[in-house]
Formats: C-alpha cells, sequence, structure tokens
C-alpha cells in the first residue's frame, strides 16, 4: 500500500461522504472518477482499513465517513487550491507523517 493510493481512497471518501456516509461502491466511483481507474478490491479493503486504523474515517455499518481528524487533514490539503488533482497531491504529502 502506498501514500498515493491512500490519499486517492481518502479524496474519493472526502467526496462521496459530503452529505451522508458513503458506501464502498461510491467510495469506488469517485475514485474512478478522479483518477479514471477503478479501484481493485485490495486497493480499497487496504486503504479504508489504513485509514480506520489512522483515525481519519469511520466505519459506521457499512458506510464510511470522515472523522474530526479526516476533516481537518482535508481541510489543510484543499485550503490553497480547489482542483482535485491538487488537493489529491496535497493529501499525498499529509500522509506523509503517518506510517504506512
Amino acid at each position: 500500500m502506498d501514500r498515493q493510493t491512500i490519499s486517492w481512497i481518502f479524496l474519493s471518501t472526502v467526496l462521496a461522504s459530503q452529505k451522508e456516509p458513503a458506501d464502498y461502491s461510491s467510495i469506488s466511483s469517485i475514485a474512478d472518477g478522479i483518477n479514471h481507474s477503478v479501484p481493485t478490491d485490495k486497493e480499497m479493503q487496504s486503504s479504508l482499513s489504513w485509514l480506520t486504523r489512522n483515525g481519519l474515517i469511520i466505519k459506521i455499518g457499512r458506510k464510511y465517513s470522515l472523522t474530526e481528524k479526516g476533516k481537518i487533514e482535508y481541510e489543510v490539503s484543499s485550503k490553497s487550491t480547489s482542483t482535485v488533482l491538487k488537493i489529491w497531491e496535497n493529501l499525498e504529502t499529509q500522509m506523509k507523517k503517518y506510517e504506512i
């Protein structure tokens, strides 16, 4: 698992869960829209598990939502830009403070 994949799935979770917790399928669809590639089950499951373990997202039943910590990471990464690819790049940089 690499920071680029984790940050891709994190950004997808952010966007998919803006109004309500998002399910696996919604997160995967958003990820496809961002990267023009459908994440593999391994990429999804590994990233979602990592993000949960590190307190950035929370699993509620079969859906995922951001924690306060996750919201802060997203806010920091999106503060100076509104382009999705730049936010993704900034998130990848933010993930360097966490162990993979």
